[in-house]
């Protein structure tokens, strides 16, 4: 037997499934990360509706729809969910990044522009940035949130949003930009 939240959970990954995953792409830098990112937001989110007796929803399964009569609310929500997955995520490997042993740094390579090496140049990139700050940097420029949605968002201050977004700027332009080419 369907009930109306497999059919919105089938509604949103057949329509929105590969937008979310590039939003987990954004966020990770790996596709199969993200794929699992997505799946992991996609189970918190929809996990209660399985039983909604049980998560307290008094029978409620399915997510009002927005005005023009589509579920981007579901999307939103699957989208924060996702941010916070990634960044408790982030916070766990940050305890083991520090008690792993460092052999070697990775090497900086110097390759041919174009589309797919730039692709990879950002992703590395973003990697060197703390997980706040690629946060920000993510929602500021692949969102295309201001600094009030992006506090709003991950329920820091604007100042601090502000100061994220300088520093991962300033990383990514020391990364991105040849040295002689800075201004």
């Amino acid at each position: 037997m369907s009930t109306r939240w497999d059919e919105e959970l089938t509604d949103l990954v057949t329509s929105r499934g590969r937008a979310l995953v590039g939003y987990g792409y954004a966020l990770t830098g790996d596709v199969r990360r993200a794929e699992d990112l997505v799946q992991d937001a996609l189970v918190r989110v929809f996990r209660r509706f399985r039983r909604p007796e049980a998560a307290g929803t008094s029978g409620r399964t399915e997510f009002p729809l927005n005005d023009d009569g589509n579920h981007a609310g579901i999307e939103a929500y699957v989208r924060r969910t996702m941010l916070n997955l990634y960044i408790d995520e982030s916070r766990r490997f940050a305890l083991w990044r520090k008690a792993e042993p460092k052999l070697a740094g990775p090497d900086r390579i110097k390759a041919p522009a174009s589309d797919i090496t730039a692709r990879a140049d950002v992703t590395a990139a973003l990697r060197g940035l703390s997980p706040r700050q690629r946060a920000c940097v993510v929602l500021r420029f692949y969102d295309d949130l201001t600094v009030p949605q992006i506090a709003t968002t991950l329920g820091i201050s604007q100042g601090t949003i502000k100061r994220y977004l300088a520093d991962g700027i300033h990383a990514l332009r020391g990364v991105l930009v040849p040295e002689g080419e800075l201004t």
